[in-house]
C-alpha cells in the first residue's frame, strides 16, 4: 500500500472516489459448503465498485465488462470481508474501477488478500446528452502506476474480444476432432446448465434495475451446477462484456412479468 501522501494544504490525502466495504459473513451469504458464496461476493464487489464510478461520474453508471477474477482464499462464515474500490483511470464516457478484496478473522487478528479485479463502468446518458468524464488525477506512486496500466488493459480486452471471435470461428473444426481423442470424455451437452429467473425488486439495485453483481451471481450459480460434471471447484472467473450481454442491458425490477434467461456451457481443458 502507498504511504501517507500529504498536500500542500497539510491534510493526509485520501482518493475522493475510493469506496470501501466491510461485510460479516453470516450463514445466509454461505453456499453448499460454509463458505462464503462467490455470487455473493460478485454482488458485494459490483455494488462497491459502482459506487465508486457514481461518485466520480456524478451520475448513475452501469457495469460494463469485469477482467479476469482469480480467488486466492475462500472465506468461511463468521470471517469480515473487506472491499475497497477506486477508479484508476477515466476515458471518454468509460472508467476502469480497481477494487481489492481482503478477508479478516477476527478471533485470530488474521487479513489476507482474496482478489484483485477490474472493472469496466460505464456512465449513463443524462437528459442533456452523452457523459463527458472528468479525467483522474492520480497523486500517489500506485496511484500513478495502475493510471498507466488501465490504458493498456483497456486496449487488452478489445484485443481478446477479436482474438476469441477469431478462435471461435477458425477452430471449431479443430476442437472437434480433438474431443474425439478422448474417449473418456464427457459430451459437452451434459454439462449444459439452464436457469431461468424471474426479476424481483430484490434482485434490483438502487437504479431500480438489475445490476451486474445479480447477474454474476445467477451465472456463478449455474457455472458452479455444471462444474460438478467434471468434479471442478469454481476457483477463478472471466467475464467479459462482449460476451455476456446481460451487462449490456438493464433489466427493470418494476417488471416483474420479465424473465432473466442464463445459460452456461463448461468443458474440460
Amino acid at each position: 500500500s502507498d504511504a501517507l501522501f500529504i498536500l500542500e494544504s497539510g491534510e493526509v490525502y485520501r482518493n475522493p472516489t475510493e469506496v470501501k466495504m466491510s461485510q460479516i459473513v453470516l450463514p445466509c451469504h454461505a453456499n453448499h459448503c460454509g463458505e462464503l458464496s462467490v455470487g455473493q461476493l460478485l454482488k458485494w464487489m459490483d455494488s462497491t465498485a459502482c459506487l465508486s464510478a457514481e461518485r466520480h461520474a456524478g451520475c448513475s453508471c452501469i457495469t460494463a465488462s469485469v477482467d479476469d477474477i482469480h480467488f486466492e482464499h475462500t472465506i468461511g462464515v463468521g470471517q469480515v470481508v473487506s472491499i475497497i474500490a477506486k477508479v484508476n483511470r477515466a476515458f471518454t464516457s468509460s472508467m476502469e474501477v480497481g477494487i481489492l478484496v481482503t478477508c479478516e478473522d477476527l478471533y485470530i487478528g488474521k487479513e489476507w488478500k482474496v482478489c484483485h479485479a477490474f472493472a469496466s463502468f460505464v456512465a449513463r446518458r443524462t437528459e442533456t446528452g452523452k457523459v463527458q468524464l472528468k479525467q483522474v488525477i492520480p497523486h500517489t506512486q500506485l496511484e500513478q502506476v495502475e493510471y498507466s496500466l488501465a490504458a493498456e488493459r483497456r486496449r487488452m480486452r478489445l484485443i481478446h474480444v477479436e482474438t476469441i471471435t477469431d478462435l471461435l470461428s477458425n477452430c471449431a473444426a479443430q476442437l472437434a476432432g480433438e474431443c474425439q481423442e478422448h474417449k473418456d470424455a464427457i459430451p459437452a451437452e451434459k454439462t449444459r446448465v439452464e436457469s431461468v429467473e424471474l426479476v424481483l425488486p430484490p434482485h434490483a439495485n438502487h437504479q431500480v434495475s438489475t445490476f451486474g453483481g445479480q447477474i454474476m451471481a445467477w451465472m456463478e450459480n449455474v457455472a458452479t451446477i455444471a462444474a460438478r460434471w467434471v468434479g471442478l471447484s469454481l476457483k477463478s472467473w472471466f467475464l467479459c462484456a462482449p460476451d455476456v450481454p446481460e451487462l449490456k442491458q438493464r433489466i427493470g425490477a418494476e417488471d416483474n412479468g420479465r424473465k432473466n434467461k442464463l445459460g452456461v456451457d463448461l468443458r474440460e481443458e
